[in-house]
């Protein structure tokens, strides 16, 4: 797979996990995450390369919270030891 829109039909197992084909994942440069969103009626996942600064991350991720970024990430550091 290399350009263009191609379509793969993917299983789903009991446990909601989806299997990326070994051969999109390394184009992709897909290691150990993704992180998935939600437009509509679409799931768009897309490869964490590097994450710098998480707290620019974080702001553009949507996310059901009250919580800043900010305070989302003092109560990480506080749960992980950080």
């Amino acid at each position: 797979m290399k350009s263009g829109i191609k379509y793969n039909l993917l299983d789903v197992d009991g446990k909601g996990r989806v299997h990326i084909p070994k051969g999109i994942r390394e184009e992709m440069g897909i290691q150990n995450q993704v992180v998935v969103e939600r437009e509509k009626d679409l799931l768009i996942l897309r490869p964490i390369k590097t994450i710098g600064n998480p707290i620019e991350f974080l702001s553009k991720i949507s996310v059901k919270t009250k919580k800043s970024p900010v305070e989302m990430k003092r109560e990480a550091e506080g749960v992980f030891g950080g």
